[in-house]
């Protein structure tokens, strides 16, 4: 039995009864501190009071040895021979023996065991905050021992009678040999005395011991026979609810559109969901591998577990039940991800067919823009260093980010070079360099990424050369450039132009061609400027980008030529 099987819906009560569990591991600690308190001042007290009649002892010992007025001669006398003396030194080292072991055991209790027991109870409070956590993540995404001592006052008084006995027939003697020898009797007779006293003492003492033992031996075979998962039947059995399965949710119609269930089966519906449909495929087979590869580690995980509860010693269970339950929450997110994905394919598949497999999908890539591209599908721009737009790593195919989905599936696995396609033949190997810096329209660039040449009419390049671009990108995703003596083609997001702000500016006022050589200009054109001493007064120019400041689209027109009024623009700036 499991709470997840038999407790359905009951996270909220499951949580109470196992935090309840937690706190109580709080009680039991303070339990622990308090005895380990009284434990403490038990030992100082014996301790204080063995050192005080230690002292006692080593300023009579003399005296209750060989008596106040010993021979003048015996100026050491080895009080150590005594067997009395001995005796109750012994007694005194051996009480202050158990004092120091009820000292170490008060520190065992604190350091042992009050420590470990909060340990405990900290790392199960992070746990059932991870498991709670994890549980609102998902309701989200779903909607001691007492001594006993006896009074040895029954023996002490038998003691006092024997002793007031011995006075009075020491009163009624009249000899002094016979005084003598019932003086030796009498002191005798206290040895004799206090020796079962002492010997009673100690057997108390044993005896308080023995019953502590037994007490705590009952403790240890109740402890012994706690069993978690029989409380947890215990718990589940008073906590059992009926339940039924939630039904799976059905399509709903918008109140103010007629709707239904089936997906729209036209061309541009194909594209979308034949995109979405590659899409969840790879994205199954990408989930497939982890979630075997996390099922595995769990499966390793629960053996260590295992292996080390049966054998504390082999290492923390504990540690490695967390890692588990890690592992278990990542491996849940997994797979409710590929039922999301699986649920996607078989709803598609049902609608439009497998025509997935007979494809060829474009593998598009995250791209940054540094110069004007055009989108191929729907022919406006894309520009900017963030990740604007997508790359077909096989095909070069470029288009927006909101364009992905409706790009039909259908990759050449060739790269277009458009205009700037050359035959091995006709492409020169070495180009002038006087030639390339006569010419007005060129602009340099540095590299942002390397390119290794695939055809004769590419140029390899590595990041941070600095190359002379002198033909810009048409719209095929590629420009012409000169680098180390050759010239040849190099991807155009794969550059990023120089002080390109000062070859631009912004139109400020619409301007409406008056000849065929100048440019009809609008009112926030970027125009990249190639001579600015046509005429005075009179730029001419490469109107090659229209940049819309509103939404950051800029854009290549055409690459057409003209002149413009020069008073009609203002540099552009970054």
């Amino acid at each position: 039995m499991s709470f997840g099987t038999e407790l359905k819906d009951q996270v909220s009560s499951v949580n109470q009864f196992v935090q309840s569990g937690i706190h109580f591991l709080n009680d039991f600690r303070d339990f622990i501190k308090e005895r380990a308190q009284i434990e403490k001042e038990y030992a100082q007290k014996i301790e204080a009071l063995v050192k005080k009649y230690s002292s006692k002892k080593d300023k009579k010992a003399l005296a209750m040895t060989v008596g106040d007025f010993p021979k003048e001669n015996d100026t050491e006398v080895d009080v150590e021979s005594s067997t009395f003396l001995k005796a109750w030194s012994v007694i005194l080292e051996e009480t202050d023996n158990i004092a120091k072991e009820r000292a170490k055991f008060s520190e065992t209790l604190s350091t042992n065991v009050m420590e470990k027991v909060k340990t405990v109870a900290t790392r199960k409070e992070e746990i059932r905050k991870k498991h709670m956590e994890f549980a609102q993540k998902l309701v989200t995404d779903r909607d001691k021992i007492y001594s006993e001592r006896k009074k040895v006052k029954t023996r002490y008084d038998e003691c006092c009678v024997e002793v007031q006995s011995s006075q009075q027939r020491l009163d009624r003697s009249t000899d002094d040999k016979v005084l003598e020898k019932q003086l030796q009797e009498l002191n005798e007779s206290r040895i004799v005395a206090l020796k079962s006293i002492w010997d009673d003492y100690v057997n108390f003492e044993i005896s308080v011991l023995e019953e502590s033992k037994n007490h705590l031996d009952t403790s240890l075979q109740i402890i012994n026979d706690v069993d978690s998962h029989i409380d947890s039947e215990l718990f589940i059995n008073n906590n059992k609810r009926s339940w039924e399965e939630p039904a799976d949710f059905v399509f709903e119609s918008s109140p103010i559109y007629s709707d239904t269930e089936e997906l729209v089966d036209d061309e541009n519906s194909r594209v979308y969901l034949s995109n979405k449909l590659s899409k969840a495929k790879r994205n199954l087979t990408k989930l497939t591998s982890e979630i075997e590869s996390k099922r595995k580690e769990i499966d390793g995980m629960e053996s260590l577990k295992e292996a080390y509860e049966n054998n504390p010693r082999l290492g923390d269970s504990d540690a490695v039940t967390d890692n588990l339950h890690r592992t278990i929450r990542e491996y849940t997110i997994l797979e409710t991800n590929r039922v999301k994905y699986q649920t996607q394919v078989e709803s598609i598949v049902e609608a439009i067919g497998d025509i997935g497999h007979d494809q060829e999908s474009h593998d598009f890539k995250n791209a940054s823009f540094t110069i004007p591209t055009t989108c191929d599908l729907c022919q406006t721009t894309i520009w900017g260093i963030a990740k604007q737009g997508f790359t077909c790593k096989d095909c070069g195919y470029n288009c927006h980010a909101r364009c992905e989905m409706k790009v039909p599936p259908i990759c050449t696995k060739e790269k277009a070079m458009s205009n700037y396609t050359l035959s091995g033949e006709s492409a020169p190997s070495i180009f002038s360099v006087t030639e390339i810096t006569e010419r007005e329209d060129v602009w340099t660039a540095e590299v942002l990424y390397d390119h290794v040449a695939d055809t004769k009419a590419e140029l390899t390049v590595s990041t941070g050369d600095i190359i002379t671009v002198f033909e810009p990108d048409d719209g095929s995703g590629w420009v012409k450039a000169f680098h180390n003596g050759k010239e040849g083609l190099v991807p155009a997001s794969y550059i990023e132009y120089q002080n390109l702000t000062t070859d631009f500016v912004k139109v400020l006022y619409d301007y409406e061609s008056q000849s065929p050589e100048e440019l009809t200009i609008k009112e926030g054109d970027v125009i990249q400027v190639t001579n600015k001493e046509v005429a005075e007064g009179w730029w001419e120019e490469k109107k090659s980008i229209k940049y819309l400041f509103n939404s950051l689209y800029k854009g290549i027109l055409d690459g057409i030529t003209g002149q413009f009024p020069a008073n009609y623009v203002t540099p552009l700036e970054e």
